[in-house]
């Protein structure tokens, strides 16, 4: 019997690796902390391998910016975009212009229909004070 679910138990490590494989993309590195002064701008990468359909960036749990193959999805002129490539790697840039203390907080990149995202902290200082 302990030959069996060994047996089982193997089948199901090489299933689960060919399905996380199979998925094609994934954030290869997330944003970085950053801190910036009130009114500058903020920038935050997310290197993503091929494969992805859409990125979406989120502050303080809200997403503001959505990224297809094609073309950024801009709902707020504050929250742009800029996209590179490296090495066959997407490089997606999210821009927050004239920051403000109220952008201070969570900034998050994800993948639609995956898991997988990336964190960073933005900290916004007015006047020599940190938020």
């Amino acid at each position: 019997m302990e030959g069996g679910c060994r047996g089982i138990l193997a089948t199901l490590v090489v299933l689960a690796g060919l399905a996380a494989f199979g998925s094609g993309y994934e954030i290869i590195e997330g944003p970085k902390n950053v801190t910036v002064l009130k009114g500058s701008e903020a920038r935050f990468n997310c290197t993503i391998s091929p494969g992805w359909k859409l990125i979406m960036w989120a502050l303080n749990g809200t997403v503001v910016l959505s990224i297809t193959p094609r073309e950024p999805i801009i709902t707020n002129d504050r929250f742009t975009s800029e996209s590179y490539e490296v090495g066959g790697s997407f490089i997606s840039e999210m821009i927050i212009h004239n920051v403000q203390l109220s952008d201070a907080g969570q900034v998050k990149c994800s993948l639609q229909n995956s898991d997988r995202e990336g964190v960073a902290f933005l900290s916004v200082q007015a006047g020599g004070t940190r938020v």
